[in-house]
């Protein structure tokens, strides 16, 4: 009896360490899904993100995404735990539109939108009824047509908000440009038809195009740094901790240096850089 009786307890105790063992150290969940656009965000996430949450004990799933539209919904219904793709202004007008409650958590290097084209040379070749494409979407279209207003090709309405911008709001096409857009993920691809594109920045390195081969590049500001995003309720999660953490390691900041040339470096680089 007495040896039966020691057995149970031994079995008792490893089965309790096992458990342990299955769990990271705050005792909370052990798996987190990270959705992201392929190309860079996923990259950061599966090359750099991945293996620091899993030297805190965490199994960390990394799904990607071809569209803007849906990681946010299988973020919001639970399908995934954050997701790394879009800005802010993105995210509050889908979170209006779609009655979500998502929340950002941070900024992360952020490839920008760039003017790429395979029949010029310069932007200053740009001709009267050029073919100018451009995301689809109102956040990411604002910004093209911002930059377009840079380069003198339109002028916008003068009392428009620019991160708001539409063609309606283009007050004058001064070369008459076919302004075309086009869903983000397809501008790549259809390059080749058009004199301009203006490209985000993961799209164009998931295809192969080089953000040193853009012919002009936008300066970010920081409402369109691309940001890790997560549910609200979530907020006070452990992992939403270790999460942050790990974009704010010293770890990372090497990862960005080493293989993300041409990146907006969010603010918090170079706290970290300076207590190396």
């Amino acid at each position: 009896m007495k040896k039966t009786f020691l057995g149970i307890i031994l079995l008792t105790g490893m089965a309790v360490l096992a458990a342990c063992g299955s769990s990271n150290t705050t005792g909370g969940k052990t798996e987190i899904k990270i959705g992201a656009t392929a190309g860079p965000y996923s990259d950061q996430v599966t090359n750099s993100i991945k293996p620091i949450l899993e030297k805190e004990g965490y199994d960390v799933k990394v799904i990607e995404f071809s569209d803007y539209v849906q990681p946010n919904k299988a973020l919001h219904e639970g399908d995934l735990d954050a997701n790394v793709f879009q800005n802010i202004l993105y995210m509050e007008k889908f979170n209006e539109e779609h009655e979500m409650d998502l929340v950002n958590l941070l900024s992360v290097p952020t490839a920008p939108i760039g003017v790429y084209s395979e029949k010029h040379k310069d932007l200053a070749d740009i001709r009267k009824g050029a073919k100018v494409t451009l995301p689809n979407d109102p956040v990411n279209m604002a910004r093209a047509l911002i930059m377009m207003d840079e380069y003198d090709w339109i002028a916008l309405d003068g009392d428009v908000d620019p991160s708001k911008a539409s063609e309606k709001d283009v007050a004058e096409n001064k070369l008459n440009v076919n302004i075309a857009p086009l869903e983000a993920a397809q501008l790549p691809r259809s390059l080749g038809d058009s004199d301009f594109a203006f490209i985000n920045g993961n799209f164009a390195l998931a295809s192969g195009i080089e953000l040193e081969s853009a012919l002009g590049l936008e300066e970010t500001p920081i409402q369109y740094m691309n940001q890790v995003v997560i549910n609200s309720k979530d907020k006070k999660e452990p992992f939403v901790k270790a999460l942050e953490d790990a974009y704010k390691s010293i770890d990372f900041v090497q990862y960005t240096d080493e293989n993300l040339p041409g990146f907006v470096r969010p603010d918090y680089f170079s706290e970290i850089e300076a207590k190396k």
